[in-house]
């Protein structure tokens, strides 16, 4: 049984929307372990909140049950696993934060697509459902910090590829800070 948080008093507005948590791709260890350090010096507010990760759906609409679980596994039994390709660091003009692209995109739509035509999403769509997969270095400064770091990592920060053959479903505690409480695995059972 999954536990949600109950008191949200202390959350953000925005942050009340992933009570029920999401659906992430939580990268392998020998990934993490390069990364992670990187998110926790440039964003150490945004690690706090979940490690390195991609995000893949909406919040959830309704809490997890073994039904909604089955459903949602069902959905996913339809993909295999996937090699996913980590880039260099990149910034923009336009917003602020720093980030590493991945792809190939058309993977990841795929996948999106899937888990939101099931049951454990609402009819309202995320603002966020459309942003290009990405793993976030830092996003809570400036456009001209962003661009700065960005600029010192491109030579030295760690790229490469991983085979996703798993999706972890994450959930806030009350401090909102993101726990995986179960995965999913790609492919038929």
């Amino acid at each position: 049984m999954i536990t949600y948080a109950e008191d949200t008093s202390q959350w953000e507005d925005w942050q009340r929307d992933y009570r029920l948590g999401l659906i992430l791709i939580l990268p392998p260890p020998e990934i993490a372990r390069r990364i992670d350090p990187l998110r926790a010096r440039y964003d150490p507010r945004a690690f706090a909140i979940c490690r390195t990760h991609i995000s893949l759906t909406d919040p959830l609409s309704r809490e997890m049950t073994r039904e909604l679980r089955d459903e949602i596994s069902n959905v996913l039994s339809a993909f295999g696993p996937f090699r996913l390709h980590i880039d260099k660091p990149q910034a923009s003009t336009e917003y602020a934060g720093v980030f590493y692209p991945i792809r190939p995109q058309d993977s990841i739509d795929a996948l999106k697509r899937a888990l939101h035509s099931s049951s454990a999403f609402g009819d309202r769509m995320h603002e966020r459902r459309n942003i290009p997969a990405h793993m976030t270095i830092a996003e809570f400064l400036s456009i001209e910090d962003s661009l700065t770091l960005c600029e010192r990592l491109r030579g030295t920060a760690p790229s490469g590829s991983f085979v996703c053959d798993r999706l972890s479903y994450v959930v806030p505690d009350e401090r909102f800070c993101f726990q995986e409480v179960d995965t999913f695995l790609l492919g038929p059972a």
